[in-house]
């Protein structure tokens, strides 16, 4: 009896083991249908985005975009290199994904219920809303009830499923799923008047109204939700662990804000008449000055130097102030003796010394301070000083901030004007939240003119 009690415990041992070697996570951690073996293998991560002002675009500098600088120090993180994989729309972002053709999905991607039920999620890093948009001066629906006409979304399931529930409760809401147009390319018929409505993401729609400020927002369609990742469902997916704990070390060293705080959080501010005035500008003013701009740009991109010049003077070369600057970039008198000019009123003298006295003030920033934030410290110190901008890092050091890192001397600017603060300072008072302003609009400034001339070529392109 108890032979046979041993024969049976081996036999349901054996069984047991032979359970083991099939059930689905053993054979996903055996092969590479495993992402994060797979990846290792072959030695790339492999990220699918789509073309977009914000997340993922090739400038001057190559690739750039928030996805794109998150997906790539994660793949450092790893020890692998990026790979991106671009598609239309999100329809076929997932498409791929469910098919294994990429590693993660990654564009902005709000959280969605049925989504999440197929796909595995990676911790949210950011928060939007869909929002409902229309053409200024038209009459403003205040919710799906009062839309008479037929909404034209971009394709992706999320929406459909959205609004397919709305319609449960009302039959005449109507939508077309148009596959050929981007986002962008639906925001800007809505605020050119060729179609009634949109739906779109909110940062996309806050990037739309930076060239196009007759779009406006009729009411958010869902409250704030939180933004992720995709990742393939295996039901063993060490990928995701590792996705955990890069994002929560991302969140901890404040990578994530200083990449938000890069690409997008200069244009959450709208302001209908400076944009819609600005723009103006850019097409009937700034093609005089661009050659100058262009030509004495040194280091910098020409666009970076023309917000500049628009911050300033509204690229007025006659503008004066009471204090004494003037010119197109506005000067004293003494900067320009230093820059060897004799008219300040002299649109080429002006950009010329302006430019030259920017790569001054760059020259001057430590070398502590990380490359792509050393022009916003300079810009700071354009306009209050630069002794200023150096008592800001140590107020930032003080208060226990890192005085390298922009965001966090950015918030303090506006601490140099309280007595408190600046009654201890070398250089004491400075209007320091006008220099937070003034860096922002110049970023903003410039942000217009690239997207401006960005789709005005892709629209020239669409024509022919």
């Amino acid at each position: 009896m108890k032979g046979l009690f041993l024969r049976i415990i081996a036999a349901f041992a054996l069984l047991l083991w032979a359970v083991d070697m099939v059930f689905p996570w053993q054979k996903i951690m055996q092969s590479e249908q495993n992402p994060y073996t797979a990846i290792k293998n072959r030695g790339s991560l492999i990220v699918g985005t789509i073309n977009n002002p914000i997340y993922y675009f090739i400038g001057n500098e190559g690739e750039s975009g928030l996805e794109y600088e998150l997906a790539k120090n994660f793949a450092d993180y790893l020890g692998v290199r990026l790979q991106i994989k671009t598609l239309e729309n999100n329809d076929q972002l997932f498409n791929e994904l469910e098919n294994n053709n990429i590693d993660i999905a990654a564009a902005n991607l709000l959280f969605q219920p049925q989504r999440a039920e197929k796909f595995q999620l990676g911790p949210s890093y950011t928060s939007a809303s869909w929002q409902l948009v229309y053409k200024k001066g038209e009459n403003r629906p205040k919710d799906l009830a009062q839309v008479q006409q037929e909404i034209i979304i971009s394709a992706g399931e999320d929406l459909e499923k959205l609004l397919s529930q709305a319609q449960k409760k009302l039959p005449a809401l109507k939508w077309q799923n148009n596959k050929q147009l981007t986002q962008e390319e639906l925001l800007i018929q809505v605020a050119e008047g060729k179609i009634p409505y949109t739906i779109a993401n909110s940062i996309d729609v806050a990037a739309a109204q930076q060239i196009r400020p007759n779009l406006a927002i009729a009411f958010d369609l869902t409250d704030e939700m939180t933004v992720h990742w995709y990742l393939s469902n295996q039901s063993y997916n060490e990928l995701q662990a590792g996705l955990l704990d890069f994002m929560n070390n991302a969140i901890e060293t404040g990578l994530i804000d200083r990449i938000e705080e890069k690409y997008f959080r200069h244009i959450t501010a709208f302001d209908y008449v400076d944009t819609q005035a600005y723009l103006e500008a850019v097409e009937k003013i700034l093609p005089q000055y661009q050659s100058l701009f262009e030509k004495y740009k040194g280091n910098l991109d020409w666009r970076l130097l023309a917000a500049v010049a628009y911050q300033e003077s509204h690229w007025d070369p006659y503008a004066t102030s009471p204090t004494g600057v003037r010119g197109m970039m506005m000067l004293t008198k003494d900067t320009a003796l230093r820059m060897n000019i004799n008219n300040r009123t002299d649109a080429e003298q002006s950009i010329k010394a302006g430019s030259e006295y920017l790569h001054w003030l760059l020259a001057q920033i430590p070398d502590s301070i990380p490359e792509e934030d050393r022009i916003w410290y300079s810009l700071a110190a354009y306009n209050m000083g630069l002794g200023h901008i150096l008592d800001a890092r140590r107020l930032t050091k003080k208060l226990g901030g890192n005085p390298d890192n922009w965001l966090d001397v950015k918030n303090n600017l506006q601490l140099l004007s309280e007595k408190r603060h600046y009654s201890n300072l070398k250089y004491g008072y400075a209007r320091g939240y006008e220099a937070y302003q003034y860096v922002e609009n110049i970023r903003r400034y410039m942000n217009i003119i690239v997207n401006y001339h960005r789709v005005k070529e892709n629209q020239a392109t669409a024509t022919e």
